[in-house]
């Protein structure tokens, strides 16, 4: 999983911690506010009651206290409604069929000895919930009477409910649009601390496959901004390293050529006899110099042209040339190597191929090191197969074999300077190569103005396709 995705999911699973959080407590917190408005709500209906009574008990007024009492019937919630005498006789009440008689449950039993409100919760006949309220009328500090009321609990509860329902929705509808915007804010946010941790990723890769020039620029006032300045500076170290490392090489290789072409060339007069005919022992080692030469020679021609493809100094002298000679030539020189393990070299070159505009030397030294490559690695009484197409700006030419093929994992690294393949180097007879080849042959395809790739199957063979740009008119 990548680091911004989790950086997103992290911040998501927060945000919706927060919101889940806030809006339990924000229901929770509404839920007992409207219990707390109820129970006022109840008390300041009990409390005009109250009022009311001792209104109509000063003017004696029974018509007003009657019509008040039907008044709050008419209340949600409101089961019944009564004022009575301080010995319980019933002066109004929203039953008139109840008028006149005498009070005398338990509430009013408790609220005749009582001064302060009085409440008590029961059900009633019809197994509904009732809290019925009882406040005392004063005059002039005398108890005159006891307004009563009844509430429905249930009819209480589904007011709560229905407002709850609606804040629900309210809760709902602001959490989504919140949960939207930080979802949002999560990729942003996610992008932003991502970012400069991809461009030094991204960096690092690339000093990784030896570009050393790269500079990774972080601006973020943070530890990464820091950290990428050391990758900075370590990449520039290297760079230095590199570079002493390739002056090192490109002296010393120097300075062994000469006397090496001197030593090659010796040899080659004691076996042509300039010294006197040579005895069968003698001149079985002095063949055993000249090939070790001849390899220590090939190896010193490669670390020197890779020497000079990294400082920029590799001379490419183009020219407008016929292509088919010069495959001709290389595969006739590679074909003794080709014979000696029962290899067919097949071309398949259609005639009249245009020019193309190319150094001639260099693009010999790309087709033979790639033939060498393909005769070394494919086994006995295999197939070598050379193809040019004519694509519509450069000629494309291929080499396929019957050989052991290249692992998936490592064809992105075969051009790479030193790399060898274990896999294959462990199946292969013969001395080993220097790792240059492939890294030479493409810088120098390149270099030219064309590309070059592989294409291979494991145990099926291998095909390198190279281009090279046609004359221009």
């Amino acid at each position: 999983m990548k680091l911004r995705t989790k950086f997103s999911l992290l911040n998501s699973f927060l945000i919706i911690a927060v919101i889940l959080g806030v809006s339990i407590f924000l229901f929770i917190a509404e839920k007992r506010l409207l219990i707390q408005e109820m129970e006022k709500n109840q008390t300041n209906i009990i409390k005009g009651l109250a009022q009311v009574g001792k209104e109509s008990l000063i003017t004696n007024d029974e018509i007003l206290l009657i019509n008040y009492v039907n008044l709050v019937e008419r209340t949600r919630g409101v089961m019944y409604a009564m004022v009575t005498a301080p010995q319980g006789k019933i002066l109004a009440h929203t039953d008139v069929n109840l008028l006149g008689t005498i009070a005398n449950d338990t509430i009013a039993i408790k609220a005749r000895s009582s001064n302060e409100l009085v409440t008590q919760s029961y059900v009633d006949k019809g197994k509904q919930n009732i809290v019925d309220i009882a406040l005392p009328i004063f005059i002039n500090q005398n108890k005159t009477g006891i307004a009563r009321i009844g509430f429905s609990r249930d009819s209480l509860h589904e007011i709560v409910e229905e407002t709850l329902r609606e804040t629900r929705r309210r809760i709902f509808g602001v959490a989504i649009v919140v949960l939207i915007i930080g979802f949002i804010g999560a990729i942003i946010l996610a992008q932003m601390m991502t970012r400069p941790i991809k461009q030094m990723a991204k960096g690092a890769e690339l000093i990784g496959q030896g570009k050393l020039d790269t500079t990774i620029v972080v601006k973020s006032n943070d530890e990464l901004e820091s950290l990428a300045r050391d990758l900075n500076k370590m990449s520039s170290q290297l760079k230095e390293i590199d570079q002493m490392k390739s002056d090192f090489l490109a002296s010393v290789t120097h300075e062994l050529k000469s006397p090496l072409t001197s030593l090659i060339m010796y040899v080659d007069l004691f076996l042509q006899g300039a010294a006197g005919k040579l005895n069968e022992k003698a001149e079985k080692f002095l063949k055993i110099m000249e090939r070790s030469s001849k390899r220590l020679s090939r190896f010193i021609d490669d670390l020197l042209d890779m020497a000079k493809i990294e400082r920029g100094k590799m001379e490419i002298k183009k020219e407008s040339l016929e292509i088919l000679p010069i495959v001709s030539e290389i595969a006739e020189l590679i074909k003794p190597q080709a014979d000696e393990k029962d290899i067919e070299i097949a071309m398949n070159i259609p005639d009249n191929l245009p020019l193309v505009f190319v150094d001639g030397d260099r693009t010999r030294q790309i087709i033979t090191n790639l033939l060498s490559n393909s005769v070394k690695f494919t086994p006995e009484k295999g197939k070598i197969s050379i193809k040019i197409q004519d694509e519509k700006e450069c000629l494309q030419l291929s080499l396929s074999d019957t050989g052991i093929g290249i692992p998936p994992e490592q064809i992105g690294k075969i051009f790479d300077k030193f790399e060898q393949v274990k896999e294959i180097r462990e199946r292969v007879k013969g001395p080993r190569g220097t790792g240059l080849g492939l890294a030479i042959v493409k810088s120098l395809v390149e270099a030219q103005g064309g590309k070059i790739w592989v294409e291979s199957e494991v145990d099926k063979g291998s095909t390198f396709y190279f281009t090279l740009p046609k004359q221009t008119t």
